[in-house]
């Protein structure tokens, strides 16, 4: 169904191109191209819609410029570049293969060809060749084509057969290709060109072992392909035109003009078949006028020569290209000649190199290097433009993007924030209750052991207090202090430690004019609980009270150090100390002492009277 479809869309499409070819300034009032330019904008109109598969608009569209080429209409490069601006989007954008490129370029040839301008031509066969490179099989087909056309429009046919040489494997396996159904439509149709100007170039050269090949080759592929490819009109009757110019290009190599007619009639037979493809008919009936025209003439069969000379002479008015307006009068020069008009023959012929001069003479200052050069530009804008306009949309893409990372991480970021502020109230509330419950639950069942031990105590008829009192006002302090951890969300470390008895020693230095340093080779954000972090720093403030009531000093030097979970500290002065005799009673040295083993710690108390004294503090952390 879809097949049918797209078959009856395309004939519609190439009918409605048929009608604006055939008198396009009547129906529409624009030139040709400007016709052409619609319906090719047309096409893609509709792949857009979907009423033409993307193969299908690929393949139209290669089909119709092959027809606008037969029906002579040319576009100039910058023109085509971008009436096919949207043909070469889709091939390059959804990574078509190298051989839809090919075609892309070898429209652009094709054009740059029969418009007379062969430095375009040879920067597109190029450009269809580094297409090839790193590619195996037959996609050398395109490029070889292309070149060889070129090197044969410059008559250099030794280097056409050159790199028939290079190629005669793979030109020679060409109908093994077909036998195979390796190769596409598309190749099976191009390969009649390229043995059309190989075979030309041999018969030119008069290399008769080479044209054996090739017409051998070209035999072989046309009998596989009404096999194998028996759709494919196009590919079979371009075939069959292959074997007739290459047997009209033998005729005139061996001087036979029987051979020559002999090709005349085929193709006239092959104009006439009603399955010959209609932009083929078209190029066979110029082509029959012109062979026509040079075999009369040869023959010097007057009036014919004249018919057809007259008959050409039309066809060529309809252009402005000096090399037709040669050709036609060179044809008038010989039929003046063969009719015995010798000196009108000869001013038509000075006529005839006049116009020949004015050809070259454009061509010098047009040359082929400095089309090169302005087709290369020209493609370089328009891969430029393409490479604007898909930078253009990867940027709003990537703003795009970026603002939703943006949008995402801002989200995320709020979502932890929310969550974290949510885990920590109700952690700071799991802290709270457990503090309250420790306190509501530890203390009354302490107070009553402190109780019962002071009633024993009275009992007894003592007055200080036991040890189990003093053991359990140190345990109800030690809740006192888990509860204040418990409902704080302050943590302390033994870098706040250290902070807080620098600032007591820079205030104390200012008015005691003393020296201090503070010396530290400890992990900062060790955790210290709020028991050791008051005891400490009681201890180490009691430690510098001393200095200042009992000692003759001017520095003081202290040293924190840890090692695991033990924290080191070193307090020393460089006062005189205290002699054996002297009492130690105002230092405080039984208040430091409870204080440490309430920590549980390790003391040691270096007294090196009258060089000053040292206490070394151990305490484990937990």
């Amino acid at each position: 169904m879809r097949t049918s479809r797209f078959t009856c869309i395309l004939k519609i499409l190439l009918a409605s191109l048929i009608c604006l070819i055939a008198d396009t300034d009547k129906a529409f009032g624009k030139s040709v191209e400007d016709s052409a330019t619609q319906v090719i904008a047309g096409f893609y109109t509709r792949y857009k819609q979907g009423t033409l598969t993307e193969k299908a608009y690929l393949d139209t569209m290669g089909k119709t410029m092959r027809r606008l080429l037969s029906k002579h209409i040319f576009f100039e490069n910058k023109d085509l570049l971008v009436m096919l601006s949207p043909y070469r989007k889709v091939i390059w954008d959804h990574h078509h293969g190298e051989l839809y490129k090919q075609e892309y370029y070898a429209i652009l040839s094709n054009q740059a060809k029969m418009s007379g301008r062969d430095g375009e031509m040879l920067f597109y066969a190029e450009k269809m060749m580094s297409e090839v490179k790193g590619h195996k099989g037959n996609s050398f087909i395109t490029p070889l084509t292309f070149l060889v056309d070129y090197y044969n429009s410059k008559n250099a046919f030794d280097r056409t057969l050159e790199l028939y040489r290079k190629n005669r494997a793979s030109i020679l396996s060409l109908p093994e290709a077909v036998k195979n159904r390796e190769l596409d439509s598309v190749l099976l149709t191009r390969t009649s060109n390229l043995l059309t100007y190989i075979g030309n170039a041999a018969y030119r050269n008069k290399d008769m072992a080479i044209a054996a090949e090739i017409d051998s080759t070209v035999a072989r592929e046309l009998a596989y392909a009404q096999v194998i490819n028996s759709t494919n009109l196009d590919a079979i009757y371009r075939l069959k035109d292959t074997r007739i110019q290459l047997l009209y290009r033998k005729g005139i190599a061996l001087n036979s003009p029987s051979v020559i007619w002999d090709a005349i009639r085929q193709m006239e037979a092959l104009s006439q078949d009603p399955k010959t493809p209609e932009y083929l008919r078209d190029y066979m009936k110029f082509s029959l006028i012109d062979y026509k025209t040079i075999f009369f003439l040869e023959q010097r069969n007057i009036d014919s020569a004249n018919y057809y000379v007259n008959l050409i002479a039309q066809q060529f008015n309809q252009t402005t290209n000096p090399y037709d307006a040669y050709m036609v009068t060179k044809y008038k020069a010989r039929a003046l000649y063969n009719q015995g008009k010798y000196k009108e023959s000869t001013d038509t012929l000075r006529k005839a190199i006049e116009l020949i001069e004015e050809f070259v003479g454009n061509s010098a200052s047009d040359a082929s290097d400095m089309m090169y050069a302005r087709a290369k530009v020209e493609d370089q804008q328009i891969v430029l433009a393409e490479a604007e306009a898909k930078q253009k949309r990867t940027d709003q893409l990537l703003l795009l993007i970026g603002a939703g990372a943006v949008l995402l991480l801002l989200a995320g970021v709020s979502a932890f924030v929310i969550i974290r502020q949510r885990q920590q109230a109700r952690f700071l509330e799991f802290k709270l209750n457990l503090a309250r419950n420790i306190h509501d639950e530890a203390n009354p069942a302490l107070l009553y052991a402190k109780t019962l031990a002071k009633a024993k105590r009275a009992g007894e008829g003592l007055t200080d207090k036991s040890e189990l009192e003093e053991h359990i006002d140190h345990t109800m302090e030690l809740i006192r202090s888990l509860a204040h951890d418990l409902k704080s969300d302050k943590q302390y470390s033994v870098a706040d430690l250290i902070s807080n008895i620098r600032q007591t020693l820079e205030k104390l230095s200012l008015i005691g004019e003393f020296h201090f340093q503070i010396h530290e080779k400890v992990d900062d954000k060790r955790f210290l609980s709020h028991y050791q972090y008051t005891q400490l720093k009681a201890v180490l403030q009691e430690c510098i009270t001393n200095t200042l009531k009992h000692a003759q000093f001017s520095r003081i030097d202290l040293f924190f150090s840890n090692l695991k979970d033990k924290l080191n500290i070193i307090y020393k002065d460089n006062g005189s100390g205290w002699s054996e005799q002297s009492s130690n009673d105002g230092i405080g040295l039984d208040n430091m002492t409870q204080r440490i083993q309430k920590l549980n710690a390790d003391v040691t108390i270096d007294n090196q009277y009258p060089e000053g004294y040292q206490i070394d503090l151990s305490v484990k952390l937990h």
